[in-house]
């Protein structure tokens, strides 16, 4: 892959295989937060957006609390009161986010980002930076080898992935280990975070929507 071939799903790619965890994971949780950031800073007063926001009637269950995390009063409030004036107690006998348009989102960047590995796996670097990480987690991993077409983006995020499992297993005993007062507790973040990682890895991070 030549430099001029390279852009920036690309270099987010090798940035977030760069990262502990998930590529995946990590790739649409920092998707996520920048669609909610252009939407409190950009959109919150933008008739479009406005429109398909009260069509969707808001944001669904996971993405309206990642929405609260950003504490934008102002913004929040604005974009709850547009969609209660619309509605009324609709919204609590029929529900909302039934069209969560970021859910919609978040599955055709999953997509995306499928489609920019497989089209970037001839570049040297990201194929070291993916053998050197953590692989995918279990949700990631399943829709990857659905989707993925190169066999060998397949095989190598399977072999990454099953071996950083297997390190985990050596890793959860060490921390179980330390528990016993003949231990020393553990100073590597490695071992103590070890019981936050298998559940990463086998069902993903919290804020990044179910695949199965």
């Amino acid at each position: 892959m030549t430099q001029s071939d390279r852009h920036l799903p690309f270099f987010r790619v090798l940035d977030a295989a760069r990262q502990p965890g998930c590529l995946l994971c990590r790739l649409i949780s920092t998707h996520t937060r920048r669609y909610i950031e252009g939407v409190l800073y950009e959109s919150v007063n933008d008739v479009g957006f406005r429109d398909s926001w009260r069509a969707a009637r808001g944001f669904c269950h996971r993405h309206a609390w990642i929405l609260g995390e950003f504490s934008d009063a102002l913004g929040t409030a604005i974009l709850y009161e547009d969609v209660i004036s619309a509605y009324g107690e609709k919204l609590l006998t029929e529900g909302t986010g039934t069209k969560c348009p970021l859910c919609r989102a978040e599955a055709a960047d999953l997509n995306d980002r499928i489609a920019v590995i497989e089209q970037s796996w001839d570049d040297d670097e990201l194929r070291g930076v993916v053998d050197a990480g953590d692989g995918l987690c279990g949700p990631h991993l399943r829709v990857l080898l659905r989707r993925a077409r190169r066999a060998d983006v397949r095989q190598t995020l399977f072999r990454v992935s099953t071996a950083r499992l297997k390190q985990l297993a050596v890793e959860l005993r060490e921390q179980i280990d330390s528990f016993d007062y003949q231990h020393t507790p553990p100073t590597n973040d490695h071992i103590k975070y070890a019981w936050r990682r298998a559940i990463e890895q086998l069902l993903g991070c919290r804020d990044v929507p179910p695949t199965d």
